[in-house]
């Protein structure tokens, strides 16, 4: 049996032996509902985290250059 195959054979055993250890999972399995909503309430705020920041930082350019382009009370 050539290495190749011996390793091919190695790693098809775990896939097939150790999914059952994988369930083990704490967080996956476990918990009350309660739980279940707090994860997801944390994925979805951290999912949208970069995309406010990107947000507020568009506006912030966007108000700074219409400020910089509004004429100036007094000057003429």
């Amino acid at each position: 049996m050539s290495r190749l195959a011996f390793a091919i054979l190695c790693l098809l055993s775990c896939a097939v032996l150790l999914p059952d250890a994988a369930s083990a999972c704490s967080v996956c399995y476990g918990g009350g509902e309660e739980s279940r909503k707090a994860f997801l309430f944390t994925t979805v705020l951290l999912s949208m985290l970069p995309v406010g920041m990107i947000g507020t930082l568009g506006w912030w350019i966007w108000r700074s250059a219409r400020d910089a382009d509004a004429p100036r009370e007094g000057s003429e």
